[in-house]
């Protein structure tokens, strides 16, 4: 077994960035003209008589805001937009063969207008319609069923409590309520990350955070708890890269280490972090690499990729020999990235309470003592 990655998804275009002017600035969408890709300034909602609840809920998500931009510091790079000219000339075929016209700008602002007020509030950012549109290729329906469902999902699920669980568990600001809701959701990742089973550590090439997933560290015993941590890992990830660079995406290193089949994930746990990934957060995987995946994860492999989407699929590259070292050497600086993903030096061994609680949210582990991580 050597790469198995299709050329087309090996294939890189220009990546645009946005020019806008941050002493100005207004929610944006990253659409696509021609060859150029610029901001749109997003229609205001229209206002509606809102309940003192509602009132409160937008207060609080304000505050919360503001101590995430603290946070991550006032001064983040541009948006880079981190699909290729032949990501978009795929989808406008695809698009075109299911019969939709595939228009970027049309579908985010059909996009908007189909969705409430509400929920234009509780969107995880200002591009997460253009990231469903072009996840659906033009199926402009199917984007805004599933939109929808996201973000009632991250209400249900309570996403903005999990990224926040670590830095606000004792904010004198909010509630004794809120704050022992915010410990008990601290309390759970840290157990589940006590094996060092997934964490960010470095950056590929282009700025994009490096997520480590080891199975063979896996130790959950609740499903629930086990997808809280890959959600708030998953979070973590997507605020280390746009602090970073500016990019949206994500890379994900699977390792084998101690891996069996007898701690194989059961098939439910797999089917809810596929359903996760592809269905909450679409177009936020740059790509995936499994290392030197054992001969008895094969017959794991045969049953699971059923269950995937062709074109994340075409995102995921089985890396062995010399063939696998190339891609990884291309991809990353193999002097800052782990064993697993090629790297050529030993690196500081992960600590898991470290990581969790003395490390900022948008920032990977050992980001500020390793000279080679910090921008």
């Amino acid at each position: 077994m050597t790469v198995l990655l299709s050329s087309r998804s090996l294939a890189r275009g220009l990546f645009h960035q946005n020019d806008y002017d941050k002493n100005n600035y207004h929610p944006c969408i990253i659409t696509h003209s021609g060859t150029t890709l610029y901001p749109t300034k997003l229609e205001e909602a229209p206002t509606e008589e809102s309940s003192d609840d509602d009132e409160y809920e937008s207060l609080e998500r304000q505050q919360q805001q503001q101590r995430t931009n603290l946070d991550e510091g006032s001064h983040l790079p541009p948006l880079i937009d981190d699909c290729s000219e032949l990501d978009h000339t795929r989808r406008v075929a695809i698009a075109k063969s299911h019969g939709f016209d595939y228009d970027e700008e049309q579908g985010v602002q059909s996009i908007l207008e189909a969705l409430t007020p509400h929920e234009k509030q509780h969107m995880s950012d200002e591009n997460m319609p253009l990231r469903h549109y072009r996840a659906d290729k033009g199926n402009l329906p199917q984007a805004i069923r599933k939109i929808k469902a996201t973000i009632q999902w991250r209400q249900d699920f309570n996403v903005e409590d999990i990224k926040r669980c670590f830095r606000d568990r004792n904010d004198p600001s909010l509630t004794i309520e809120k704050q022992k809701e915010l410990n008990h959701l601290a309390e759970v990742i840290a157990k589940e990350n006590e094996t060092g089973k997934i964490y960010c550590r470095g950056y590929d090439k282009e700025g994009r955070a490096i997520l480590y997933l080891t199975p063979g560290r896996e130790n959950s015993q609740c499903e629930i708890d086990n997808m809280r941590h890959l959600v708030y890992h998953l979070e973590r990830a997507i605020a280390c890269t746009r602090h970073k660079s500016g990019r949206q995406k994500v890379c994900i290193v699977i390792g084998y280490q101690g891996f069996r089949i007898s701690n194989a994930p059961p098939m439910s746990v797999v089917k809810h972090t596929l359903q996760i990934l592809q269905g909450h957060y679409p177009e936020r995987m740059f790509r995936a690499y499994i290392a030197d995946p054992p001969m008895v994860f094969r017959g794991f492999w045969k049953v699971i990729k059923h269950f995937i989407d062709p074109a994340t699929l075409d995102k995921i590259a089985f890396c062995t020999g010399e063939e696998g070292k190339a891609l990884l050497e291309r991809d990353f600086d193999t002097n800052t990235t782990e064993k697993q993903a090629g790297g050529q030096r030993d690196l500081r061994k992960f600590c898991s309470r470290e990581f969790l609680f003395d490390t900022p949210h948008h920032c990977t582990f050992d980001e500020d003592s390793d000279s080679s991580y910090k921008k």
